[in-house]
């Protein structure tokens, strides 16, 4: 019996000295890219390979990689041939303290993976993980990555396991008409339009706000209320009165959804 405790008491360390000097390893590595890159933003992924965990670094291809990262596709790619992405790496530079953004945590959830931030030259690190399951309402407002309709593909996803399309960018596109992006693909998604009168939780209502074009959405939850998130404020849930009755362009409901279930629920 001892001589099984000691062994097993030998494996564990064994196993604890590994793990720390293939920690020590990746950190080194992220350490030098971040620091070659300065006063870019360095990026990167770790995959789980077979002979272990590894760092690969990738291009930043965005257009001021001195201000954002933009992982490029390519890279990516060839770095899931290598093994499973556990971990998206990414730098801050000068910054007076490591302190992840909205928009990083943003990304982070829909990634659906860990994500590992290095400030530099300080050379701090710290990790962050997608937020699951947390409340619709109170979200900040971030063109392109938090709005109207990414709260709308998260909600059918979460709700429904529908998956709909990526129609948020990070500009105003509805301003001069010159852009449709709802309107142009609604249909496509899966949805069909219903009356206003016979409308159901989960429905999702297509509104025009100030626009010349259809530029807002929302999701009808029963009882006169909808979820919404406006521009540029916190995403919230608020009665479907008189003035976003007034903007309603259409209802429309996802072919993908249960409405036995919404009645249940």
């Amino acid at each position: 019996m001892v001589m099984i405790s000691r062994y097993r008491l030998v494996a564990f360390l064994l196993q604890i000295y590994r793990g720390n000097n293939m920690r020590k390893r990746l950190m080194d590595t992220i350490r030098k890219h971040v620091a070659a890159e300065y006063p870019k933003e360095a990026c990167g992924v770790i995959v789980e390979a077979s002979t272990g965990q590894k760092y690969i670094p990738c291009r930043n291809v965005a257009n001021d990689p001195t201000e954002t990262f933009t992982l490029s596709p390519n890279d990516r790619r060839a770095a899931e041939k290598q093994g499973e992405i556990i971990m998206v790496i990414h730098s801050h530079p000068d910054v007076t303290r490591l302190v992840p953004s909205e928009f990083d945590r943003i990304q982070c959830d829909w990634s659906g993976i860990e994500w590992g931030i290095m400030s530099w030259p300080d050379g701090d690190f710290c990790t962050i993980s997608p937020r699951e399951d947390r409340d619709y309402v109170g979200r900040q407002w971030l063109l392109g990555y938090a709005d109207c309709w990414s709260l709308i593909r998260e909600y059918y996803q979460r709700e429904h396991g529908v998956a709909v399309g990526d129609y948020s960018v990070d500009y105003e596109w509805w301003v001069g008409g010159k852009e449709n992006r709802y309107d142009d693909n609604w249909e496509r998604e899966g949805f069909y339009e219903v009356p206003v009168n016979q409308m159901q939780p989960g429905d999702m209502i297509m509104m025009q706000v100030s626009a010349s074009v259809t530029n807002h959405a929302a999701i009808y939850l029963g009882d006169n209320q909808m979820l919404h998130h406006m521009f540029g404020q916190l995403s919230t849930r608020v009665p479907y009165g008189k003035y976003y009755r007034d903007r309603t362009v259409r209802v429309v409901r996802h072919k993908g959804v249960n409405l036995e279930k919404n009645a249940d629920s």
